[in-house]
């Protein structure tokens, strides 16, 4: 490979967008215009506030996934680790900002960082962007006061939707760019492992009501947009965190979260392939 064509900022997702096709068979496949980010991680992030919403506690909390894939791994030490998660369902960052100073008011040594998510589509919602980058500004504000690093945790696009994922991660690495901060990109590794293995389902659907309610054949309907993550989207979410965070691969670790095996080595192995790219 050239360095030229290495340090092109697009070089990984080219890369990787080939690899879909070859895998797939596919003969078309997208290629995303994505920015890069100029914060690259530098140091293991041991302690960890997680702020945000559903996205980060369904099945049972991305902070308890990446805890075990630390924990299985063997580097994790009682009065080095700690990793927290304070969240409020379908949760905006600005409503977190009254609540952060308490988090924060901590003994000193508590935490070493706070990672911070917004709602789903608040980055990039015309109604809500703006809000959302004023929240932001304001938050790591807070966590710089108290001597904290504040990271950027990039959300995804809904189920199928990639161009709301690129529109997302370019919003999240933007104003981390600006802010001169860490974003780690779980977003990308969600766009990237839908095209290159649709079989892994990354999400779940969310109940919208019931039809036919007073017969015998009532049944659940479902919202349109899948959002949510499975378990295997939690478990990806939380490879990309030990990835940005401990800058290593996940690849061969034994905690798999459930997972069959083979799905838990190919989000591994994707995790660590997005994010070294990503920063690089």
């Amino acid at each position: 490979m050239s360095a030229h064509f290495a340090k092109s900022r697009y070089a990984l997702f080219v890369i990787i967008t080939l690899c879909s096709m070859f895998v797939l068979g596919t003969a078309q496949a997208k290629k995303p215009s994505l920015i890069e980010p100029t914060v690259k991680p530098t140091s293991d992030v041991n302690k960890a506030l997680f702020v945000g919403n559903s996205f980060s506690f369904y099945n049972n909390g991305v902070h308890n996934q990446l805890g075990s894939l630390v924990r299985a791994s063997g580097d994790w030490k009682v009065g080095k680790n700690r990793l927290r998660l304070s969240t409020l369902s379908g949760g905006h960052i600005y409503e977190h900002l009254d609540n952060l100073d308490f988090l924060l008011a901590k003994p000193e040594g508590t935490w070493q960082a706070v990672v911070l998510q917004g709602h789903s589509n608040e980055p990039i919602n015309k109604k809500t962007k703006a809000r959302f980058q004023k929240a932001i500004k304001q938050a790591v504000k807070q966590v710089q006061a108290a001597n904290l690093k504040p990271i950027l945790l990039m959300t995804w696009g809904y189920k199928g939707k990639s161009d709301m994922g690129i529109e997302l991660a370019n919003a999240y690495t933007s104003l981390a760019n600006e802010l001169n901060i860490l974003v780690v990109p779980v977003g990308v590794a969600f766009w990237v492992a839908e095209q290159q293995f649709p079989q892994i389902d990354l999400f779940v659907s969310d109940v919208l009501g019931v039809k036919n309610k007073a017969s015998d054949n009532a049944e659940l309907t479902y919202r349109k947009d899948l959002k949510h993550p499975s378990n295997a989207g939690t478990y990806l979410m939380a490879c990309v965190l030990y990835s940005a965070l401990y800058q290593k691969s996940p690849e061969g670790n034994i905690f798999t979260a459930g997972l069959d095996e083979d799905i838990a080595l190919k989000l591994q192995k994707l995790s660590w392939t997005v994010t070294s790219g990503f920063y690089k």
